[in-house]
């Protein structure tokens, strides 16, 4: 009944454990295929698309033969490139992991058709990088090597000029923006003073992998001197792709040293998200770049270059990225304005209403809407559409008389707090939410809003809502998950919202993910589609993260997925910002999201901590097996505790449904796959060193009978290859040798399953059995050893990737991390000879079972920590550090008992 019961245990464990792995799973694929289609339009090139090399110093060339400077062009613009005769302003790209220079054309191409449409007095040169497609998000070695390159490029560039330029713009893509700060921070002697303006494009600020510690201390480096980007008055701004860019999320982007943190769906007039490729070529975010860098050139100076003041820089970005208003170019409003003596004034004294003008050309005065202030509500939405005039919105005394009414002679300027809003139609939408309490300046009775005889020409709409503001914030349960909600619709998120009212609030309150779904819509005198949004506000981010609309059509729920929280405050709600239709009635469904978005966010904002929990927890499952007398209750506890604590559990099952499919895939390969993997290993060795297959074969049995002269063969690699290449390949031959664990331990069970019925040979048979157990034992530890090996080698892949990516130029990889390179070359000697064995007998087994669940837990400490990723990096040398113990432990405790 005992085993029974055990069986079902160990049943229902492992059920446990698949089903959350399908849920890990379904999450993934969620994150990596739901979000919105791309709405952004393409960036097309007007002519041919040309690169002029940009030749360097001899030596630099020299040093660094995979990269290249270049010069954009397109047309006439070509051939002065050639002469090597630059007139405009500098802006260098520089592209991310693995790019290319060609990148930039998009951006190159609409600033060229700018400064020949506007025929300004000046244009933008554009200089790109071609980097060889290194593996620079991933390998330290190589981020620094392409921060060396560009620095001597900017001094390239400017060089260019002979004096006219002394500073250039630069614009990173991805990893391209961490080597973009670097190469004014971390080279020595560099001038700070040659970059004015930096733009990242989806730049990882924090990165999700980190297996080196030359890029952990790369990034410590940058963090370290981030001040000096603020004294040297260089103005940075970072940009976001938003949900659709699933390679470097939002949360990782967001810059504290930036001036503007912004998503692409924030920005006006774009309001997209972008994936990470996208960012460069979506045309609308490319106009709010281009334009943003026009406005940021001072014209009165002769050559006209980038503003040297910070705050003039900051002006011109802050306008295009943050808060545009009006036109495309920056516009600089009237504190005051005066009011045409003779325009139409009218009051209307109602808290909500839409007023909509007749068309009429026969106006030659402006209308003048007024809104008085002496009101118990305090806040008011204003939206206008269609209305084109730079500045309509003001604030002033009626003190004057007009007929019967007062009327106001001049006007505070209040168009510098309205902001472009989005619309479903593509029509002129500008909105503002004003807090009356602030502007209740001493005299001031109205708000006014100025619409001009020219705009009377259009169908221009205004609506006005006036409310309390406490009255329009409204909660968002939580999702109740209960028997009835898993098999039927969840109504528990029902909200009425009766006509009249334009604006409304939903508080998230510790809500990562927010299905909305419109269940009924009923309009009055409304012609066409009715406009209905909500957006997703990051109060601890500025701007909006996500918009979705809809219409009188619309057939099914919708999702919005909080980007930056884990940034932040998480005690801090997101919001949720409706704009309706006052014409209209509305029945909402809004709720939390299903548990597979919730899944979906955690992934997406800790999928890097996984790496860490894995190999913590074969550390534990490895000093349980070190000491076979000590209970497994007391440690599992305090690991499940520390799983709670650290928030984990979730992520700790999934380690260990993990870690059992890939137990249970090498136990498959090994019994299916063996003789596959030991002739591929032969067909290696035999096209290596020119060898027939035989030969081959016979020198493969050689090197797994001789583990020493292996072991010599293998680390001799490293000088002439990368420390990296050994670990893989080390990796390989222990699974080589078990799976000649495995045919020895099926060939000693069938022999000794022989010899029992044979007569008079019971006991010998006995003793054969009991030899079968402890070769089964020998296995299970082997393989236990192999899952710790080949999760600890992964962090191995980038280097062997930057090998392998370079070997035409250079056969040894100069640049790897040292303490990676030491860590391979301990793993590799412990790993072919076999140094590291689990289970052997000694009385002081439990100091050393002890010692590795304590570092066990130490490292599972470390995902609760802001930035668990810069970790990783310290996984390699502690599993050589754990190798070599375990090592000294056997060899000593081997002497003892021998």
């Amino acid at each position: 009944m005992t085993f029974l019961k055990s069986i079902l245990f160990y049943f229902l464990v492992v059920v446990l454990f698949l089903f959350l792995l399908l849920l890990y799973i379904l999450g993934g694929v969620r994150y990596i295929t739901d979000f919105e289609n791309n709405t952004c339009e393409m960036t097309y090139m007007f002519e041919y698309p040309q690169y002029v090399r940009v030749a360097l110093d001899d030596n630099i060339e020299n040093n660094y033969p995979r990269y290249g400077l270049y010069a954009y062009g397109e047309g006439f613009v070509t051939e002065k490139l050639r002469r090597m005769h630059f007139t405009g302003i500098p802006v260098l790209f520089i592209p991310g992991n693995a790019g290319s220079h060609e990148q930039v054309r998009s951006i190159a191409s609409v600033s060229l058709r700018k400064a020949l449409k506007d025929r300004t007095p000046f244009h933008f040169d554009f200089f790109t990088i071609s980097l060889g497609k290194d593996y620079s998000g991933l390998y330290g070695g190589v981020l620094m090597e392409e921060t060396m390159y560009v620095h001597h490029c900017i001094n390239k560039i400017l060089s260019l000029y002979k004096g006219n330029m002394d500073n250039v713009v630069l614009i990173g893509h991805s990893m391209g923006g961490i080597i973009a700060k670097g190469a004014i921070l971390l080279v020595p002697n560099a001038n700070v003073s040659t970059v004015s303006i930096i733009i990242n494009l989806a730049v990882p600020s924090t990165p999700s992998i980190v297996f080196d510690n030359t890029f952990a201390n790369y990034y410590y480096a940058l963090e370290k001197k981030a001040n000096v980007i603020k004294d040297a008055g260089i103005t940075v701004v970072s940009i976001a792709g938003g949900p659709r860019d699933i390679i470097v999320p939002a949360n990782q982007v967001i810059d504290s040293t930036a001036d503007i943190n912004i998503l692409s769906t924030s920005i006006p007039d774009v309001w997209k998200s972008t994936d990470h490729q996208c960012i460069l070529w979506c045309k609308q975010l490319v106009l709010s770049i281009v334009r943003s860098l026009f406005d940021s050139v001072n014209y009165t100076q002769r050559p006209p270059r980038i503003y040297n003041e910070p705050a003039r820089k900051l002006e011109a970005l802050s306008y295009h990225f943050l808060h545009r208003s009006s036109g495309k170019r920056l516009y600089h409003y009237k504190e005051k304005f005066n009011f045409h003596n003779k325009g139409e004034w009218i009051e209307n004294i109602q808290r909500q209403y839409t007023w909509e003008n007749k068309v009429d050309n026969s106006k030659k005065v402006p209308t003048y809407l007024m809104i008085r202030l002496i009101d118990p509500r305090d806040h008011l939405t204003i939206e206008t559409i269609n209305l084109e005039t730079k500045d309509w919105l003001f604030v002033c005394s009626a003190s004057s008389l007009q007929g019967y009414s007062r009327v106001c002679d001049w006007g505070w300027n209040l168009t510098n707090r309205t902001r472009m809003a989005p619309d479903y139609l593509y029509r002129l939408r500008r909105v503002v939410d004003l807090d009356t309490q602030e502007i209740k300046y001493p005299g001031v009775t109205h708000i006014v809003i100025r619409i001009p005889s020219e705009d009377l020409n259009n169908n221009v709409i205004i609506t006005v809502d006036a409310y309390s503001h406490e009255k329009r914030i409204l909660p968002i349960k939580k999702r109740s998950w209960t028997i009835k909600n898993l098999v039927s619709s969840d109504s528990s998120g029902l909200i009425d919202f009766t006509p009249g009212q334009t604006r409304y609030y939903l508080t998230l309150n510790k809500i990562n993910v927010v299905d909305v779904e419109l269940k009924n819509i009923e309009c009055k005198d409304i012609k066409g589609p009715v406009h209905t949004s909500i957006e997703l506000l990051e109060s601890w981010n500025f701007g909006i993260s996500q918009t979705i609309f809809f219409s009188e059509i619309d057939d099914g729920p919708k999702t919005l997925k909080v980007q930056t929280r884990s940034n932040y405050d998480t005690n801090v709600s997101a919001i949720l910002r409706m704009t309706l239709e006052p014409k209209c009635s509305y029945k909402f469904n809004i709720k939390e999201g299903a548990i597979i978005d919730q899944i979906s966010c955690l992934i997406r904002d800790r999928w890097s901590s996984l790496y860490i929990i894995i190999i913590s927890l074969l550390l534990v499952i490895i000093s349980l097996r070190l000491d076979n007398e000590k209970s497994i209750y007391p440690p599992l506890t305090v690991t499940i505790a520390l799983c709670i604590y650290f928030g984990i559990v979730f992520e700790s099952f999934v380690a260990l449904a993990i870690i059992c499919i890939f137990a249970i895939g090498t136990c498959c390969s090994v019994i299916f796959l063996g003789s596959l993997a030991h002739g591929i290993a032969v067909r290696f060795l035999a096209r290596a060193i020119a060898f027939s297959m035989t030969w081959a074969d016979w020198l493969l049995g050689g090197l797994n009978q001789l583990p020493l002269f292996t072991t010599i063969c293998v680390i001799s690699l490293v000088p002439a290859t990368c420390g990296a290449l050994a670990m893989v390949i080390s990796v390989f031959l222990h699974f080589l040798k078990l799976t000649r664990m495995y045919e020895d331990y099926l060939e000693e069970l069938l022999m000794s399953c022989l010899r029992h019925f044979k007569f008079g040979r019971f006991f010998k048979s006995r003793a054969r059995t009991e030899t079968s157990e402890n070769s089964q034992q020998k296995i299970i530890d082997y393989l236990i050893l192999f899952i710790l090996w080949s999760f600890t080698a992964v962090a191995a892949i980038p280097s062997v990737l930057v090998w392998a990516k370079n070997f035409s130029y250079s056969t040894q990889l100069l640049t790897e991390d040292f303490i990676l390179l030491t860590s391979w070359k301990v793993l590799t000697i412990c790993i072919i000879l076999e140094l590291v064995q689990i289970s052997f007998k000694s009385s002081n087994s439990w100091i050393l079972s002890n010692m590795l669940c304590f570092l066990s837990w130490i490292m599972l400490s470390t995902t609760a920590t802001a930035r668990p990723s810069f970790f990783q990096c310290f996984i390699p040398p502690s599993v050589a550090l754990i190798a070599v113990i375990l090592s000294l432990y056997r060899n000593i405790t081997n002497r003892l008992y021998s």
